[in-house]
């Protein structure tokens, strides 16, 4: 039996049941969701609550340390001073410093350490921290080589002890020759009479009471260490995610296939800035077994009350279909069959205002619109010569049917000339008519098609058109409609434009190398010669076998300019320069590295070739007499090759050489053999 022959009330019930199902359905979904999402929003905020309450417990036990903490600073900064006095009193030799007597002075409250170059405590009033190795800890080993390598000293917040455990409080200054790094600390004994430290295991016991979304809670330091359980992470993925939360202060969350968070790694930095040494990251886990366990609840009752609806709806359908409206819509419909397309001027009945009467109202009504309702050519062609563009209309062969008003005066050509003519005449050589047509076949739509039309008095003007197919009755193509417009003014700016944009770029090459150079010197500065070396760096030794940099100072330079003013200096500067320059191959890089220093870099260089180099350029400004033949001057230097090292440890090598250089008399080069 085909669809077509059912009766009417069949075939509107079982539209109508069509419809109305899956509305049934679909309200049946949002329901679901909605208290699904709403299941989800309320756990999130107890997760979000209970998240907000970890962190503030922490920061503010923190903060409440560091009110503790400021109370030392004082005489953390005085302790230093005299340890770094103790140092120099000492003449470098830190076995002959009386670390108990500083500690005393103290009333005990101290302990001092002495760290060397490599990172190892040498000598300590707290016996079981001697011979700790830090470098066994990279980040915070990179700290002291930093501080090692400065001047200033740096007083820490509170922290926990590596080794113990314990709250701690540290201080640190670097000794003037850079060999050590002086650390004095708070004993444990002292900070804990005033504060209590956090108890980590309590706080995830508290926290899981709390909210049972938690399954467990890990705070780690900066070092991996699982603070709260003397341990330290080893799982490698969970160390790269925490290094990654602390370099980049962004929290690292881990969806499951559900769309929920199973972990998350949440960064917390109580004081910013300094040794960082407050930096944290707060790792939860997550069970959502209860929510998932309560969302599949409703998704059963949601399916119960669905199905209790829809058998109800099913009888609730056949009858009111079979009782108001398939019996008058059957009625309805065979007074229709009484309407021909000549007998327009027949009303149906309208026996009511519901879909029965409407229905009957809306024929009468397309009645009246058909007979009202005049299209003719003259309104067509008022609105085709409306349009503000030129717009031309052709047949199936191009051949132009129609121009509006504004392409006949913007062309100047009357119209009886140009009627059934191929568009091609409106156009130079540049408009290929055979291959549009052929490009119309795949495609009825051309955009962006760039040409130069011809006015009626020869000028030339250059126009962007599109050309699109209209469509007959038959749905075959019937012609098409070609719209352009001029852009000559607009290539004119464009072209304006272009010309601008090259004085910009001249303008930005003179600025880029004049932000490079020196301003007194004309050598490359500090971030050039740098940038330079971090280029040979990386290409070392991809590109070049080799490298060697050069470390120089000028001895005694402040003479200069106490004896004989800065401007005499400055031209000392400008001259040396100049006598490097002249002794340095096209392949080398000079740099001012800062002050009276700079910095040679020499890509493809072994160490005893740029040593020559070196000791040529020595010599030449030994037996240069400067500033009007008044002062002479003579250099020391350090001269290193790379060695698989990195650039900071290049450079503090070719630096300490010269500093050894300076020691041992000035006007030398050391070099440093691989």
């Amino acid at each position: 039996m085909k669809f077509s022959n059912l009766s009417i009330k069949y075939s509107v019930m079982i539209l109508l049941v069509c419809i109305i199902m899956p509305i049934y359905f679909l309200f049946a979904v949002i329901n679901y969701n909605s208290i699904r999402n709403g299941i989800l929003t309320n756990s999130q905020l107890a997760v979000n609550q209970s998240r907000i309450n970890i962190i503030d417990t922490i920061i503010n036990t923190e903060k409440s340390y560091e009110l503790v903490s400021t109370y030392y600073d004082d005489m953390m900064a005085e302790s230093l001073q005299q340890f770094n006095a103790a140092y120099e009193a000492s003449g470098g030799d830190v076995s002959a410093i009386d670390l108990a007597a500083i500690k005393q002075s103290f009333q005990g409250h101290l302990d001092l350490y002495i760290i060397d170059e490599n990172g190892v405590i040498i000598g300590t009033t707290f016996p079981t921290a001697l011979g700790i190795d830090f470098k066994t800890v990279p980040d915070f080993y990179q700290t002291l080589t930093e501080l090692r390598l400065g001047h200033d000293p740096e007083i820490s917040h509170v922290t926990t002890d590596l080794k113990t455990g314990e709250l701690r409080k540290w201080g640190y200054i670097p000794t003037v020759d850079h060999r050590y790094v002086l650390e004095v600390g708070i004993s444990p004994g002292a900070l804990s009479q005033y504060v209590t430290q956090l108890n980590y295991a309590d706080l995830e016991t508290a926290a899981r009471q709390n909210n049972p979304f938690i399954a467990g809670i890990k705070v780690y330091d900066r070092h991996h260490v699982i603070l709260g359980r003397d341990a330290t992470e080893t799982d490698g993925n969970t160390i790269d995610i925490i290094d990654t939360v602390i370099s980049s202060g962004v929290d690292h969350a881990i969806f499951g296939n559900d769309g929920l968070i199973n972990q998350e790694y949440i960064y917390v930095n109580t004081f910013p800035g300094g040794m960082n040494d407050s930096q944290k990251v707060i790792a939860i886990t997550y069970n959502y077994d209860a929510i998932i366990r309560q969302i599949n609840g409703t998704r059963i009752s949601t399916m119960l009350v669905f199905m209790v609806y829809t058998v109800f709806s099913l009888l609730l359908i056949y009858f009111l279909v079979t009782r108001t409206l398939t019996e008058p819509l059957i009625r309805l419909t065979n007074r229709i069959k009484t309407v021909t397309g000549e007998n327009l001027d027949f009303e149906m009945p309208v026996t009511g205002t519901n879909e029965m009467g409407q229905l009957a109202q809306s024929f009468n009504d397309l009645s009246q619109t058909l007979k009202s309702t005049l299209v003719t050519k003259k309104y067509l062609e008022n609105v085709i010569d409306s349009v503000g563009d030129i717009l031309i209309i052709m047949d199936q062969d191009l051949k132009i049917s129609r121009i509006n008003k504004y392409t006949r005066l913007f062309l100047g050509k009357p119209c009886d000339d140009i009627i059934g003519q191929p568009v091609a005449i409106f156009f130079d050589r540049s408009f290929y008519q055979n291959e549009i047509q052929a490009r119309l076949t795949d495609n009825p739509h051309l955009e962006h098609l760039e040409g130069t039309m011809i006015k009626g008095d020869g000028q030339k003007t250059s126009v962007v058109a599109s050309i699109s197919a209209f469509w007959g009755e038959n749905e075959g193509v019937s012609g098409y409609i070609l719209n352009a417009k001029d852009i000559s003014k607009t290539k004119q700016i464009l072209k304006k434009l272009e010309e601008s944009n090259l004085n910009l770029k001249k303008q930005e090459s003179i600025l880029l190398e004049q932000s490079n150079t020196d301003a007194l010197t004309g050598a490359c500065n500090r971030g050039c010669i740098f940038s330079i070396l971090e280029d040979i760096h990386v290409n070392t030794p991809l590109l070049y076998a080799t490298f060697t940099v050069i470390m120089i100072d000028l001895d005694h330079f402040k003479s200069v300019n106490d004896r004989f003013g800065h401007q005499a200096g400055d031209e000392v500067l400008i001259e040396t320069v100049r006598i490097m320059m002249d002794n340095l191959r096209k392949t080398d890089f000079l740099g001012r590295y800062g002050g009276e220093e700079f910095l040679i870099v020499m890509p493809d260089t072994t160490l005893d070739e740029g040593y020559r180099i070196a000791e040529r350029i020595r010599t030449k400004i030994k037996d240069t007499r400067f500033y009007h033949a008044t002062i002479d001057l003579t250099i020391s230097g350090g001269i290193a090759q790379w060695d698989h090292s990195s650039i900071s440890e290049l450079i503090e090598t070719a630096d300490r050489l010269l500093y050894q250089a300076k020691k041992s008399g000035r006007n030398t080069i050391l070099r440093k053999e691989k």
